[in-house]
């Protein structure tokens, strides 16, 4: 587990670089309470472009000394050696099938990763973005969430859920039918 005053540091880092939204799996983790992450950290890129500025954010990476790879939609992503462990920064912006709502960005909050603050989407809104997705990975995650707050480990606002769900357009009722279909009504 990378602890999450590590993951801060390198984020602090990457802010040199540009302003992001964290989008990810993170979310859950913050949620939790827990002190450090075991997976990457996703993030939602706003001050530079993952495809036009990718010379720019790969020079970036190698003057620290970290690795520059590729996410599956082919995306930067960075590795960064973290004490004996290596912690993935995988950059995203809206493109194709990958797609966050302005809303969703806008609507983001701040929240203490080590010592720094940054802006992470709310859990709601990560609930959406996976519905939206919905691959295989999504959906086992989505199942694990439903868990999560029937337990009361989790708690959501249905209603700001429900409020945002528009804001995917002609995904809307195939998002909703999806929750439905793994135990959140909205």
């Amino acid at each position: 587990m990378i602890p999450y005053s590590k993951v801060g540091e390198v984020l602090k880092e990457i802010r040199q670089l540009t302003d992001f939204i964290i989008i990810g799996d993170t979310i859950v983790d913050l949620e939790l309470g827990k002190k450090g992450t075991e997976s990457d950290v996703d993030l939602f890129v706003l001050s530079v472009s993952v495809f036009i500025d990718e010379d720019r954010i790969r020079e970036f990476a190698f003057d620290r000394g970290w690795d520059f790879g590729k996410t599956p939609i082919d995306t930067p992503r960075l590795v960064v050696g973290v004490d004996d462990e290596q912690l993935q920064i995988d950059m995203y912006e809206n493109i194709q099938d990958f797609f966050v709502p302005q809303e969703i960005i806008d609507n983001a909050t701040e929240r203490k990763i080590g010592n720094e603050r940054f802006r992470v989407i709310r859990i709601e809104d990560y609930i959406l973005l996976k519905a939206n997705a919905f691959r295989e990975e999504d959906e086992d995650e989505l199942k694990t969430l439903v868990y999560l707050i029937g337990s009361g480990k989790i708690e959501i606002d249905k209603n700001y859920l429900k409020s945002h769900i528009q804001f995917f357009e002609e995904n809307t009722k195939s998002i909703e039918d999806r929750l439905k279909s793994i135990g959140i009504k909205v």
